[in-house]
């Protein structure tokens, strides 16, 4: 099983992705077995960090290998996407592995291995909403939910 945590930021960028998404998040990381989010944000691209605080965090599970995260991993150190925020309202192609926006990374990284969330045919981006809509993914009952 893989988790998914999705999350609202306070900053101006979190309320735009939201806003212009119709999404209550403007976030997603896959979460490592060890707690440890893994993940694209514009304060150092794709990193596994610590988990914080947010305003609001909702997780969920995906039944999908361990190769999804093995995949994600590969693109460690690569810069974040800046052209994705714009790429919410023009089009362009979300696939290009040589930088990521949050969720895009996690689309990429589940169909990479062979286990798609989204039929992504037609998507000039990949948005948290977006992957919200998956048949796939199953929450996490709220008291398992993480206290950070």
């Amino acid at each position: 099983m893989i988790t998914l945590q999705f999350s609202t930021g306070t900053g101006p960028a979190s309320w735009l992705v939201r806003r212009f998404t119709w999404s209550p998040y403007s976030h997603v990381d896959l979460v490592l077995p060890d707690g440890r989010l893994l993940g694209a944000r514009g304060d150092g691209g794709v990193a596994i960090r610590e988990p914080e605080s947010f305003p609001t965090v909702t997780r969920f599970t995906v039944d999908a290998p361990g190769c999804v995260i093995d995949t994600a991993l590969e693109q460690l150190g690569k810069p974040y996407d800046w052209s994705a925020i714009a790429g919410i309202v023009t089009r362009r192609n979300w696939q290009q592995p040589d930088r990521w926006f949050c969720s895009e990374l996690v689309a990429w990284a589940f169909e990479s291995a062979g286990h798609p969330l989204l039929r992504s045919a037609g998507h000039h981006r990949i948005t948290p909403r977006d992957l919200l809509l998956s048949p796939y993914l199953a929450p996490v009952p709220a008291g398992i939910q993480p206290a950070i």
